[in-house]
């Protein structure tokens, strides 16, 4: 067997060098041997879209915990702990290069055999090699790979160099990492200072961290003490009679006391994740080593944060009482907030609470059902930008379709609230949020160019081509649901919506989202750079004009209860999952653009009637960051949204054509609204929709033959004639549909249904208003 594991131990090592980099071991051996605590910084340029343009000062007014670190020169540990080590982790350390053959082998041949449960043959160069790295998948690949590795190591450093980086990168439970701080944390010590005992407590907590915290499970870390008491014994660092006095000994360790700062910020951990990411992109490491490099490196962080903000939201977050009840039976928020022409991320808060640990569960950063928040990006504003429809374009605010259920109908798409609006322009379809004209307007786009969009354009990446869920089930995206309704397979984050959103008030231009602007080592030499990357998604007129149609939300539509509104200009959508588990609003300023999510934590339950919205609350956070924002700014020199370059028209609201006479004798009121468009992209031609019928004041209805002449006026109903519905169903415009007649069929004998009644095809409907008695139903008193 030992020929047949040297052989495989050459054969898999000359494969495994050319899968080798060892330059990023040694960029990540010299970043650990010069660590030091990770610093954040905040611009206080204020506007920072590049590395050169930043301005840092060192932050310290958010939390900035985690990896609890602090490095110490090996001249500063004492002999009980070095000596410890090496007795139970790797007693030829000092004389191999890298590995120990002869345990190596062992450890192959019982990974044959099985003869053993446990066998470790890692040496410290090795643990080195997998703290830097993270990489410690159980493979023989891997494990011959890591050997090459220590072995380039070993020539390039000498023995107390790769022991004193060993000691301070060694994980030693509770979000510890290297013994200086571990000696401090656990016994109040300097590491020069531990007793023989404590020394060894230290080095059993290596072994399994949790298992042996000697907070949480101190007879196990006291049983582990001793054997690597009687390791150090066996090895001959210690006598018996030492060895046999420090077993006996009680173990003691100084209380666990929760620091404010161990605990990261939501804002800082999510720099942590997207900075772990990038320098595993960049470097082509795991992101575990990143993960390593990150805590253990010394870096310095140029985060976007923008601090006030950023505890603005906390403060708001932690207090309950700024909540509905409902958050004591797990009812969520989560918030994002981005400055609006860079898209840099300014704060972020992932629950609500006071934040008590580090990698907790970020709602913010958990893909979500977005609703009707998606339509803006995925329908109106690329339909706009083509020219294909304009603000006053017309659709028929009604189901699309009608499926079959047992002896009845149900009708496609629903509204929320269930209302149908007949003719309603596109600027009335985005303020009240129609589902319906949602559908038609995925008709026109179709599957695959919004799919491609939000993919590509908006780097939505949790949308599905094809995919399957738990029960075997296929899901896609690629269906009018998801990609009209936003009712997606698998949500998008808020932070990816809320960035995505700065496309409008950036004026049609998105910028890369970041959390951070660069990462340098701790001597300076910059390792990421974030600088700022901006594509082109719309035409600047384009954003203009869905900033002013979605400034409609705030000021009449589904999120009208805004008052944010009365201090600078507001535009947003509002977005719910068709089962009412997902409550979104993405509302924006020429200065800030916020996100906000509310649902439960399981995403289990309705949320139903809260006794405070989200919008409310986004509205409160909203108001409190924009006071400091504006209370040096004159009020003539508040931001607003630009009208440049877009055109103002007077339109029929009922037509998206220009406006006439016959449009001013609608029952209704004033059918004209000012709109604005694209130039070459106006209201085109006179209204169409609206005809002159001759209406009786003394019955209101439809004049007939025998009405008085003195009680005839002249009013205009609208031409509607596609609507056919298997059912009947409220549309609020239904009573004041024309439609020809011939004379050949009898008028309704009741004011309940519409003159036209007879002409409808049998086993159809046409729709009826809210009323029982219909406006265009027809005079029967006066009809010969």
């Amino acid at each position: 067997i030992s020929f047949f594991t040297i052989g495989s131990m050459v054969y898999v090592s000359v494969f495994s060098k050319k899968n080798i980099d060892s330059k990023n071991d040694e960029r990540l051996f010299l970043l650990a041997k010069r660590s030091s605590l990770t610093e954040y910084y905040e611009d206080k340029s204020g506007k920072a879209f590049n590395f050169k343009e930043y301005i840092p000062e060192k932050t310290d007014s958010i939390a900035l915990g985690g990896i609890n670190k602090r490095w110490i020169p090996l001249s500063e540990v004492n002999e009980n702990l070095i000596n410890a080590f090496i007795s139970v982790e790797d007693r030829k350390f000092y004389s191999h290069k890298g590995f120990n053959l002869k345990r190596t082998l062992y450890a192959l041949a019982n990974t044959l055999f099985h003869f053993k449960n446990t066998f470790g043959a890692s040496t410290i160069t090795q643990q080195v090699i997998k703290n830097i790295s993270g990489d410690n998948e159980i493979t023989l690949k891997r494990k011959l790979s890591e050997i090459i590795r220590a072995y380039n190591i070993e020539k390039n450093h000498t023995k107390d160099e790769i022991l004193e980086v060993y000691l301070n990168i060694v994980p030693m439970g509770e979000n510890i990492s290297g013994v200086a701080s571990a000696a401090e944390i656990y016994f109040g010590k300097n590491p020069r200072e531990l007793t023989l005992e404590e020394a060894a407590t230290l080095v059993g907590i290596t072994n399994a961290p949790t298992r042996y915290n000697p907070h949480k499970n101190p007879e196990e870390c006291r049983k582990k003490r001793n054997e690597v008491l009687y390791a150090m014994y066996d090895f001959g660092t210690i006598s018996e009679e030492i060895y046999e006095e420090a077993v006996e000994k009680e173990l003691k360790v100084i209380e666990n006391s929760e620091k404010e700062n161990e605990t990261n910020s939501w804002f800082i951990e999510t720099v942590n994740l997207d900075v772990i990411d990038a320098l595993a992109g960049k470097y082509g490491i795991s992101k575990t080593a990143a993960e390593t490099l990150l805590y253990n490196g010394g870096l310095k962080i140029y985060t976007t944060v923008n601090t006030e903000i950023q505890k603005k939201l906390e403060r708001y977050f932690e207090n309950k009482n700024n909540f509905p009840k409902d958050v004591n039976a797990g009812l969520e928020f989560s918030m994002v907030v981005c400055d609006s022409e860079s898209g840099n991320l300014l704060g972020i808060i992932g629950a609500v609470g006071k934040k008590r640990g580090n990698r907790l569960l970020n709602l913010a950063l958990t893909p979500e059902t977005p609703g009707s928040s998606l339509k803006p990006l995925a329908l109106y504003a690329p339909l706009i930008n083509s020219g294909r429809i304009n603000w006053a374009t017309v659709f028929d605010d009604v189901p699309t379709e009608f499926k079959k259920s047992g002896a009845s109908y149900i009708e496609y798409p629903k509204n929320y609230p269930n209302v149908y609006d007949g003719l309603t322009t596109v600027k009335d379809a985005l303020r009240l949020s129609k589902n319906t004209v949602a559908i038609r307007l995925y008709g026109m786009l179709g599957a695959e160019e919004i799919y491609r969009s939000l993919k590509k354009d908006f780097g939505f990446d949790t949308l599905v081509r094809k995919s399957y869920d738990k029960d075997g089930g296929i899901l896609t995206d690629l269906a009018p649901s998801p990609l009209a309704l936003g009712q997606l397979s698998y949500g998008i984050t808020l932070r990816k919506l809320t960035e995505a959103y700065t496309v409008f008030p950036s004026e049609g231009t998105l910028s890369s989202g970041r959390s951070f602007v660069a990462v340098l080592d701790s001597d300076g030499e910059l390792l990421i750079d974030n600088s700022i990357s901006k594509k082109e998604i719309f035409k600047k007129e384009t954003a203009r004009i869905m900033n002013k149609l979605l400034m409609n939300v705030t000021e009449s539509g589904t999120a009208s209860k805004i008052t944010l509104k009365n201090m600078v200009d507001v535009a947003g959508k509002t977005g719910t999952s068709g089962d009412d588990k997902d409550r979104l609003f993405i509302g924006y300023t020429p200065y800030v653009t916020a996100g906000i999510w509310c649902g439960y934590r399981d995403g289990g339950k309705s949320i139903g009637n809260i006794s405070k919205t989200h919008i409310k609350i986004w509205d409160e956070v909203m108001r409190d960051i924009h006071r400091d924002i504006l209370k040096n700014v004159p009020d003539e020199n508040i931001k607003s949204f630009s009208e440049e370059g877009i055109v103002k028209r007077e339109y029929c609201k009922d037509s998206g054509k220009i406006y006439t006479e016959i449009c001013e004798k609608d029952p209704r009121g004033t059918r004209s609204e000012v709109g604005y468009f694209l130039k070459g992209n106006v209201p085109r031609g006179v209204c169409d929709k609206h005809v002159i019928c001759k209406y009786d004041t003394l019955t209101e209805s439809i004049a007939t033959d025998g009405c008085n002449e003195d009680d005839i006026t002249e009013i205009a109903l609208i031409m509607v004639e596609n609507r056919s519905f298997p059912k009947e169903i409220i549309v609020t415009d239904a009573e004041y549909v024309y439609r020809e007649t011939d004379g050949s069929k009898p008028l309704p004998d009741t004011f309940d249904l519409p003159y036209f009644y007879y002409y409808i095809e049998e086993g159809t409907y046409v729709g009826k208003g809210r009323r029982r008695k219909q406006f265009n139903s027809s005079c029967y008193l006066h009809n010969d």
